[in-house]
């Protein structure tokens, strides 16, 4: 895939057949864009063409962070993976963030990128206040010779998918299967292995404590979690706690921590990535270390049982 970052690494090719969003997650709706756009190019032996933002619009708008479900280089690689020929990454400013949507479309679309077809969502917005729509774009490329493809929203049961939705899904449910259904991949967290305070392996689960490659990610609401996970090539099963440890005594904090099943080797300054595959519980208080101790004997239990099932356990994620 060619992959092209800023203005000045952008090239002009009238052959692509083009998208433009920031298909944060890439899930099935963003999917089903690509599907078509690939398609697209194939029978007319155009350039699958992808333009997206870093930041996020809404980042320098709002002026408020947005956690992400994918970084960029995530998002290219799942991208190249469904076939997808270029990516171009511009950097969204507030000086970008007034052009208004007349000169977005001939200015970097027309002149600069080059498109014969852009396909976009149903509720596809651009330009200074999001003032342009399909509506416009329809009239601007019978102006500037485009052709325009309107794609009609995904939809599960009703539920129209959204990278907001799947957020909102990991963050306040914590239902890390559904959003794997809806990201057709279970959501992930790379970090680097730091010595903690040693209570897991007191307690019979020794756990690799994590500190986040990106900040900014996606972090699942406070619980117990079944995940795959990379360690130096091998995929290992596992549990994953995220919370801030109430049955310990002086805990501070929002800890990762996982306990990798199987498996008792030494990988401090190791990265690993966990994949998350199910929610078992909540994050809870015990009345005593032995409570907690059980629980968690509970939990691996759970966990084996849900790991031996899973579609996703030790399968290349792409």
């Amino acid at each position: 895939m060619i992959f092209e970052r800023g203005l000045d690494d952008l090239t002009c090719r009238p052959d692509s057949i083009l998208t433009v969003g920031i298909f944060d997650g890439v899930h099935l709706g963003h999917r089903m864009i690509i599907a078509d756009l690939v398609e697209r190019a194939k029978n007319t032996g155009g350039l699958s063409t992808l333009i997206t933002f870093d930041p996020h619009p809404r980042e320098v708008l709002l002026q408020q962070t947005l956690p992400k479900l994918t970084t960029i280089e995530e998002r290219a690689a799942i991208l190249s993976s469904l076939g997808l020929a270029r990516m171009v990454v511009l950097p969204f400013t507030e000086k970008f963030s007034t052009l208004e949507a007349e000169d977005f479309v001939l200015e970097l679309l027309v002149k600069r990128t080059g498109l014969q077809t852009i396909i976009v969502g149903h509720d596809h917005r651009f330009g200074k206040g999001r003032k342009g729509d399909v509506d416009l774009l329809a009239s601007l490329g019978r102006q500037h010779n485009f052709d325009v493809e309107v794609i009609r929203p995904y939809k599960i049961h009703d539920l129209v998918i959204s990278s907001r939705k799947v957020r909102s899904i990991l963050q306040e449910a914590g239902d890390v299967s559904l959003a794997a259904k809806l990201m057709a991949r279970p959501h992930s967290l790379t970090g680097r292995v730091v010595r903690g305070d040693g209570r897991g392996r007191e307690l019979g689960y020794p756990t690799a404590n994590l500190i986040l490659r990106e900040p900014k990610k996606v972090v699942p609401s406070h619980g117990i979690y079944v995940v795959n996970v990379e360690v130096s090539g091998a995929w290992l099963g596992g549990m994953m706690s995220i919370g801030t440890r109430p049955a310990i005594k002086d805990s501070r904090g929002v800890h990762l921590e996982v306990h990798l099943l199987d498996f008792d080797r030494p990988i401090y300054g190791e990265e690993i990535t966990v994949h998350f595959l199910e929610r078992i519980r909540a994050e809870r208080n015990f009345a005593s270390m032995e409570k907690l101790q059980a629980a968690m004997q509970q939990d691996e239990v759970i966990s084996r049982k849900i790991l031996e099932q899973s579609e996703w356990h030790r399968v290349p994620l792409g």
